[in-house]
């Protein structure tokens, strides 16, 4: 009776350790699977909102009524940073947007804004940047309007990215944020290189569709894209040319 029951316990081990073996090997499949799930998945986090700095005008910096001012900005995000906004006592007077659907990690930006005769006295200039609907805390000046030059106590200070625009005519392109500069009119020409927010150069030609604008960059002929761009002097004359 007891050698029957050796034989059985001997039976019942033999055949349970394959059985053990297979679920530990099926274990770990599983689990090596769900490691791999896990490493596709998207790991970028957002830190918090965008944020978003005046560098130039300087607070108290004054203009005269028709002088455009140039402001520049500087956003960032953990994500990226799709468009900024400039305010003017409360009212949106310009958006410029990242060429990158994506946006951009950090986006440097110039935007421009004409102050009227309803703006003499003291103005609030207020940039705000957006990640998606995410918005970034306000940063924001004040700067004072004249009315004429001969009031003007104190001459801004002009930033490193900020350029002169001269009133000769010309007409021009003021780049209001990185653009790539490519070879031809359209997404799908070579990137020449990436021109800085605040670059300004003569418009040579442009698309049939009034869309792209081709420049002359340091002698060199390269397009943007115009819905990034601010123009200057007469433009009416620029003819249509091939890519």
């Amino acid at each position: 009776m007891r050698e029957q029951y050796r034989r059985i316990v001997r039976a019942v081990r033999c055949h349970a350790l394959p059985i053990c073996v297979c679920l530990l090997l099926i274990g770990c499949n599983l689990q090596g699977r769900s490691d791999n799930s896990t490493q596709n998945q998207a790991t970028a986090v957002p830190a918090g909102p965008p944020t978003i700095q005046i560098e130039s005008p300087s607070d108290g910096d004054e203009f005269v009524i028709g002088e455009e001012i140039l402001v520049s900005v500087v956003a960032a995000d953990s994500v990226g940073v799709n468009r900024v906004q400039l305010f003017v006592d409360n009212q949106i007077v310009r958006t410029v947007s990242s060429e990158s659907l994506q946006g951009d990690l950090s986006l440097p930006a110039v935007l421009n804004y004409s102050p009227q005769r309803s703006d003499i006295g003291t103005i609030t200039l207020r940039a705000l940047a957006y990640r998606g609907a995410v918005v970034s805390e306000p940063d924001e000046i004040t700067v004072v309007v004249r009315e004429s030059p001969a009031e003007v106590l104190a001459t801004p200070v002009q930033q490193g990215n900020i350029p002169f625009i001269p009133n000769d005519g010309l007409c021009r392109a003021l780049v209001n944020v990185g653009l790539n500069f490519r070879r031809g009119p359209s997404t799908s020409y070579q990137i020449i290189t990436v021109l800085r927010s605040g670059t300004l150069a003569p418009i040579t030609g442009r698309n049939s569709a009034h869309s792209w604008w081709r420049l002359n960059v340091d002698s060199q002929m390269g397009w943007v894209s115009g819905d990034f761009t601010t123009e200057y002097g007469d433009c009416s004359t620029v003819a249509v040319v091939a890519g």
